[in-house]
């Protein structure tokens, strides 16, 4: 097969959320299984090189018919130095004075106050339909016989594909599937009103009327109206975001999935083992070797002792470790104390209130647990959890900010990790940990649900910062108690993540004889 797939981010790209490690993934995999592949990004000021070929200096120029006005973006090629597959960039000066793929930066900020750090672009729907529309356009610089089979888009910024190119010949013997990462509030990209959605896309009024909800155009009613499949990223998230009760955590998107009969299939995402391999530490980023899967656990704690140790230096400010984050409190564990990692994006969703109302509540009931916390988003949220680790110094440290050898040296030095999500599409953060020999504690929400309770980490229902402290002390008081128990459901835990959610099996088992079954009905 000819598989295009449009994407905002890829890891070691450009990198936002968890869409790009899929994107990246799927490519690769997909490649591997034969299938010729290309993604569609567009190039960022943030966008990394180190991972691509240098794009081919040849440049083709597409003239885009956006807003009543004509746009030029020009494509450049490459290929993923370690995925094989090929890439053509798209670049156009609203995505290359961007500094990150959705959102304002800091720096932003500084330079205009308007564009405040961790908002949204104000320009992003043009930005979203530019880059679709762009992937369309691409068709007429290509040969007949090059032309994709399957169109795989990437969540609701890259949705509307299959309604721009639909109507259209070149495109009538091609699949269309959208992924839906995350259907929550704020991850639409719907347009305010029909007007506004018209103005953008060039769509007729009959098409974006299919796709209200309430004034709102979707982008992933686009899709389906344009005949699209649509996927998501679990099993148990697509019976969610299908099921009307759940409209609140949908923006009223699963009253209408439901009401209308749309069909979305759950395939739930895999990880990609060789990112994370901490037998490895160059693919880990870790200090110490060591593979919980064999039973081996005595680097991961020596990982332990080296970032409390850098965490207690006196000149730790200087330290690369801490680049670009900013820390709050710390931790001075005793030899048996037990610690709970929490990393993940700041924000409602994941529960972070839940978190921050729980851990009080811990810390005096139970005097040998202590916290490592990472992550980045809301202000409000940052700065509670700033008050509460300098509150509680030595027994909670937060790493304020993102660093990827931060976010996985504070999972792989915890016994176990929270994860109080409200919903979750898939989750990322039970695999990593698992791999990382740390035992989830988890809300039984969405992709979560995945972890086994009490084989490969522990679910509990009531979302309540009481749950949570009282899953918290259970799970503690059993690592003391029977500390081989732990032991030994981390060390399954790694081989089950491994062994059942691994990318060459989703892909080959999961993705592509779901695509051979579009191209036999089209």
């Amino acid at each position: 097969m000819r598989i295009w797939i449009a994407s905002m981010e890829c890891a070691g790209i450009a990198e936002a959320g968890g869409v790009k490690n899929v994107t990246f993934s799927l490519c690769k995999e997909f490649r591997r299984a034969g299938n010729e592949t290309t993604l569609f990004i567009p190039v960022f000021k943030c966008t990394e090189w180190d991972s691509v070929s240098r794009p081919d200096k040849s440049q083709q120029t597409a003239e885009i018919s956006i807003c009543g006005r004509t746009e030029c973006v020009t494509y450049t090629k490459g290929v993923s130095v370690s995925g094989k597959f090929s890439i053509v960039f798209i670049n156009h000066p609203c995505f290359a004075e961007k500094e990150a793929v959705y959102t304002y930066t800091e720096h932003e900020e500084s330079t205009n106050p308007e564009h405040r750090k961790g908002t949204g672009h104000s320009d992003c729907l043009f930005m979203d339909i530019l880059f679709q529309k762009a992937v369309c356009r691409y068709a007429d610089f290509i040969g007949c016989g090059e032309l994709p089979d399957i169109i795989h888009c990437q969540d609701a910024a890259a949705a509307c594909i299959p309604a721009l190119a639909g109507g259209q010949d070149k495109f009538r013997n091609t699949g269309f599937v959208v992924t839906i990462h995350n259907a929550g509030p704020g991850y639409h990209h719907g347009f305010p009103s029909p007007q506004e959605a018209e103005r953008l896309t060039s769509l007729p009024q009959e098409i974006i009327m299919k796709a209200l909800n309430g004034n709102t155009v979707e982008p992933f009613l686009l899709a389906a109206a344009a005949g699209a499949r649509l996927t998501t990223v679990s099993e148990k998230y697509a019976e969610e975001i299908t099921d009307p009760h759940n409209c609140a955590d949908t923006d009223g998107l699963s009253g209408i999935f439901c009401g209308r009969n749309i069909k979305i299939r759950g395939i739930t995402n895999g990880i990609d083992y060789d990112l994370y391999d901490p037998s490895d530490t160059e693919k880990s980023l870790l200090p110490y070797e060591f593979n919980p899967g064999a039973d081996d656990f005595s680097g991961k704690y020596r990982c332990r002792d080296f970032l409390i140790a850098q965490l207690n230096s006196a000149g730790r400010d200087g330290l690369p470790l801490f680049d670009g984050i900013s820390v709050h409190g710390s931790i001075a564990p005793a030899k048996d104390s037990v610690l709970v990692a929490y990393h993940g994006r700041i924000t409602e969703q994941k529960g972070i209130k839940v978190l921050i109302d729980a851990i009080p509540k811990i810390l005096e009931k139970d005097s040998g647990v202590s916290f490592m916390l990472a992550g980045q988003g809301e202000k409000r949220y940052e700065d509670e959890l700033a008050a509460l680790a300098e509150g509680h110094s030595g027994r909670i440290v937060f790493f304020k900010g993102y660093s990827r050898r931060i976010a996985r040296m504070t999972t792989a030095s915890c016994d176990f990790i929270a994860l109080p999500s409200c919903f979750e599409p898939c989750g990322l953060e039970d695999f990593i940990a698992l791999i990382y020999g740390t035992v989830p504690i988890a809300h039984r929400t969405g992709g979560l649900t995945k972890i086994k309770s009490g084989e490969t980490g522990f679910l509990y229902d009531e979302n309540s910062p009481e749950t949570l402290a009282s899953e918290i002390e259970l799970a503690a008081d059993l690592k003391r108690s029977s500390p081989e128990r732990i032991k030994s459901m981390a060390s399954y835990g790694s081989r089950y993540v491994t062994e059942s959610f691994n990318w060459t099996k989703i892909a080959s088992e999961k993705y592509l004889p779901f695509f051979e079954e579009i191209l036999r009905k089209i």
